[in-house]
C-alpha cells in the first residue's frame, strides 16, 4: 500500500492542487449558506433579523439569489471551459479560471450594504468555479492508474465536502467568538481568497495532460508527462504501453469520423456516453443533497433546532460527517464494491431517509422559537445525517468518477463539460426552489426529494455500465465503439510504432530524461 502510495505521489500531488477548485467550489457554498444565517449579515444588507430559516420571504428570496447566483455563472463557466479545455490544454485553461475565481471572491470580500455586490462577486466566482469543476475531473482522470483511479478521481468530492466543511465551523466560530460586526461575515468570505492563491501558484509547477499532448500531435512531451507522473523511465514497459493504448484509441476514432469531431457525439457508443452523463449529472442534483448543503442551518432550523448558532453547530456536524463517510467510501469502497453498486444502494438508502424525516416533520412539526429541541427534531436531524452517509458512498463521489473515465479521449474535455454544465444548471435551479418550496410546502419537500431517489435507483439500474477497473482506452470496448479483436490489433500495431518513436526521442534526452 505505502509503495503503491509513493510510486503514485506525483499524481496525488497534481490531484490536490487541482482539486482546490473543487474545495472552492464546497467552500463557497458551504461558507454563504451559513454567513446567510449571521445576524450580522443581515444587519449590513437590510434583512430582516427577528426570523429564522426561510419563515421571512424576503430571506428567502435574497438567501435563493445569493445562492443560485453562484451556479448560475457556474453553468457559463462549464460551458466556455470544455471549449478552452480542448484548445490551450487543462492546465493553462485552469489558471485563467482561477484568476477569474479570484476576482469574484476579491468583490464579494469588499460588498459593504450592497447586496449587488454580493450577486456581481457571486457570478464571476462561479465562472471560475464551473470552469474548474469542467477540468478538473478530466486533468486528474487522464492522469490516474486505472487501478486507482475511482479512489483518485473521487477526491473532487473529498476536496468540495473538506471546503463546505470547514466553511460550516469557521462560520460557526465567527458566530461565537467575533461580536455582531462587518467583520463577523467578512472574514469567512475572504478566506476563499486562500486556496484559490494556492491553486494559481500550484499550477505552474505540473505537467500537461499527456492524453491531450498525444491528441494535439505533440508525441515526445506527451511521452515525458507521462513518465514523469508514473514516476517512470521514458522506455519502460508500462509507459510504452499505455502511450501505444493512447494512440491506439485516438487513430480509432479519428478513422471512424474522418476527422470530424461532432460526428463521434453520434455514433451510438458516444450517444450513450452523452446521455448517460446528462442523466446521471440531473440526478445527482435532484437527490435534495445541495438544497441541505447550501442552506443547512436554515433546513436545521426549519426541522426545529432554531438557535441561530445550534444550527450552523448541527451544520457542523453535518459537514464532518460527509467529510468522514466520503474518505472511507474512496480508500475502502468505489474500487471495490464499483460504480454501479455503489449508485444502487445509495439511492435507496437516501430515499428511506428522506421520507422519514418528510413524516416525522408532517406529525410532529416543531414549535417555532422554542429553546427546547424535541426528541422529534432530534429524530429529523440524525436522520439527515444518516441521508448525508449514504449520499456521500453514493451519489457523492461516484458521478464525478464516472464522468471522467467514460469518454474517449477526443470528447472527454467536451463529456465533461457537458455533464459539469448539467449539474451547474440543475444545480441552479434546485437553490433557486428549495428555500420557496421549504417555505410554501413544508414537509412535502422531502417527500419530493424521496420519490427522485427512488428514481435515481431505476436509472442507475437499467443504465450504468460498470466501469471498475477499467483503462481509459478499454470504455471504448464497453460502450461498443470497437470490438476487443479490433482494439488488440490496433494496440498491436501500435505498440511496434511506439517503441521505435521512444527509441528516436531516448537519442535526443539527456541522462535526466529532459529533450536536448
Amino acid at each position: 500500500m505505502v509503495s503503491r502510495f509513493f510510486k503514485n505521489r506525483r499524481v496525488y500531488l497534481l490531484t490536490s492542487v487541482a482539486y482546490m477548485g473543487s474545495l472552492l467550489f464546497g467552500y463557497d457554498t458551504g461558507v454563504m449558506g451559513s454567513v446567510l444565517a449571521l445576524k450580522a449579515f443581515k444587519k449590513d444588507f437590510g434583512l430582516p433579523t427577528d426570523s429564522s430559516g426561510f419563515a421571512s420571504s424576503k430571506n428567502a428570496y435574497v438567501s435563493s439569489n445569493v445562492v443560485s447566483l453562484l451556479t448560475a455563472g457556474c453553468f457559463f463557466g462549464a460551458i466556455t471551459a470544455a471549449f478552452l479545455n480542448e484548445r490551450f490544454g487543462r492546465r493553462y485553461s485552469l489558471m485563467l479560471f482561477s484568476v477569474i475565481f479570484l476576482v469574484g471572491a476579491a468583490i464579494q470580500t469588499a460588498s459593504h450594504h450592497a447586496i449587488s455586490m454580493i450577486y456581481s462577486g457571486r457570478v464571476i466566482a462561479g465562472l471560475g468555479i464551473g470552469g474548474m469543476s469542467s477540468i478538473t475531473p478530466v486533468f486528474v482522470s487522464e492522469n490516474c492508474p486505472p487501478r486507482v483511479r475511482g479512489r483518485i478521481a473521487g477526491l473532487f468530492q473529498e476536496f468540495l465536502v473538506i471546503g463546505s466543511t470547514f466553511a460550516y465551523w469557521l462560520d460557526y466560530g465567527v458566530s461565537l467568538h467575533i461580536p455582531v460586526s462587518t467583520k463577523q461575515w467578512r472574514i469567512p468570505v475572504a478566506i476563499q481568497l486562500i486556496p484559490g492563491g494556492v491553486m494559481f501558484i500550484g499550477l505552474w509547477f505540473l505537467k500537461e495532460s499527456p492524453r491531450w499532448l498525444m491528441k494535439q500531435g505533440r508525441h515526445t512531451e506527451a511521452a515525458e508527462s507521462l513518465a514523469h507522473i508514473r514516476c517512470e523511465a521514458i522506455d519502460h514497459p508500462e509507459v510504452v504501453t499505455e502511450l501505444a493504448e493512447i494512440r491506439a484509441s485516438i487513430e480509432e476514432e479519428l478513422n471512424a469520423t474522418e476527422g470530424v469531431t461532432w460526428k463521434e457525439c453520434l455514433l451510438p457508443g458516444n450517444r450513450y456516453r452523452f446521455i448517460t452523463g446528462f442523466c446521471l449529472m440531473f440526478w445527482q442534483q435532484f437527490s435534495g443533497t445541495n438544497s441541505i448543503g447550501y442552506y443547512a442551518p436554515q433546513i436545521f432550523q426549519t426541522v426545529g433546532v432554531s438557535k441561530s448558532s445550534a444550527s450552523l453547530f448541527a451544520t457542523g456536524v453535518y459537514g464532518t460527517v460527509k467529510v468522514v463517510t466520503t474518505a472511507i467510501f474512496l480508500i475502502i469502497g468505489i474500487d471495490r464494491f464499483g460504480r454501479k453498486k455503489s449508485l444502487l444502494c445509495g439511492a435507496a438508502w437516501m430515499a428511506c431517509m428522506m421520507f422519514i424525516i418528510g413524516a416525522v416533520l408532517h406529525t410532529h412539526p416543531p414549535v417555532i422559537k422554542s429553546d427546547h429541541v424535541s426528541h422529534a427534531s432530534i429524530a429529523m436531524v440524525v436522520m439527515i445525517y444518516l441521508y448525508v452517509i449514504g449520499y456521500s458512498a453514493s451519489w457523492g463521489p461516484v458521478p464525478w468518477v464516472y464522468l471522467s473515465e467514460i469518454f474517449p479521449t477526443r470528447l472527454r474535455a467536451y463529456g465533461v463539460g457537458m455533464g459539469a454544465a448539467t449539474q451547474w444548471l440543475f444545480n441552479f435551479v434546485i437553490t433557486k426552489i428549495t428555500p420557496q418550496a421549504v417555505n410554501h410546502i413544508g414537509w412535502r419537500t422531502f417527500l419530493m426529494f424521496g420519490i427522485f431517489c427512488c428514481s435515481m435507483g431505476i436509472f442507475a439500474l437499467f443504465f450504468i455500465k460498470e466501469t471498475k477497473g477499467r483503462s481509459l482506452e478499454d470504455m471504448d470496448i464497453l460502450f461498443g465503439n470497437v470490438t476487443a479483436e479490433k482494439r488488440a490489433e490496433d494496440l498491436e500495431r501500435t505498440l511496434a510504432v511506439e517503441k521505435k518513436e521512444l527509441a528516436h526521442i531516448e537519442e535526443t534526452v539527456d541522462d535526466k530524461g529532459r529533450a536536448v
